[in-house]
């Protein structure tokens, strides 16, 4: 029974985390955005906001760096240089305190998971910047449909995610107080006959002969 409980509990962290995002890997503070493209539609990654005097941007596609650009800032303008982009990624300053990557003419070979991570390159030392938003993309006719009258597609997916878990914290709980009730039901059934046997041992004991005790009877003549 503890044992369930223990597991009940690690379960609901895990679902609260679950429940905070649409839907998350580790950290729990990473969101995952699913969006459906048509072909040759352009897809925006965003990257960390920049903190520091200098900092590198990479953009991955899963585990693999496909591109990276290096950024500065002096008197509020941010300068940034391409060190290496693929072919159909392109960056774009956002403000003045971030960039996007954009994947353009995205198609069949496009779909997967992107995400942005920084560098402080300048001050030392170096660290850093985790992504706060990955991007898995899905092309349209491949692994998706996508709905023109709706702005935010691919949420089905993190929305199905999210329900099982739910539904796995609502069974998990209704087996641990079912579990838990007929704990306590057996132990006040115990309870109750180690009561009864202590009682029937504490009475005390009635008289081993039963009989009568009568008075003195004349005897009757045999031949009257």
């Amino acid at each position: 029974m503890s044992v369930s409980w223990m597991f009940l509990l690690l379960l609901g962290c895990r679902s609260s985390c679950t429940t905070h995002v649409s839907q998350s890997t580790c950290p729990c503070n990473v969101q995952l955005k699913t969006v459906c493209v048509a072909n040759r539609e352009d897809v925006h990654v965003p990257c960390p906001i920049k903190t520091e005097d200098e900092m590198t941007f990479n953009l991955f596609k899963g585990q693999e760096l496909i591109s990276n650009v290096s950024c500065t800032g002096e008197n509020h303008t941010l300068n940034c240089t391409v060190l290496n982009a693929r072919v159909g990624v392109e960056v774009e300053r956002k403000q003045q305190k971030s960039v996007d990557f954009v994947l353009t003419g995205v198609n069949e070979s496009s779909h997967g998971t992107y995400r942005c991570e920084g560098i402080i390159t300048f001050p030392p030392p170096f660290k850093g910047v985790p992504s706060v938003v990955m991007i898995q993309v899905l092309v349209e006719g491949h692994l998706c449909k996508c709905n023109k009258e709706s702005s935010n597609h691919g949420d089905n997916s993190s929305q199905i995610y999210k329900w099982i878990w739910i539904l796995m914290v609502v069974l998990l709980s209704i087996y641990s107080i079912t579990v838990t009730i007929i704990a306590i039901v057996n132990w006040v059934r115990m309870r109750n006959i180690d009561s009864q046997s202590d009682y029937m041992n504490t009475k005390p004991r009635g008289q081993r002969d039963g009989r009568k005790k009568r008075g003195v009877q004349k005897p009757i003549p045999r031949h009257f």
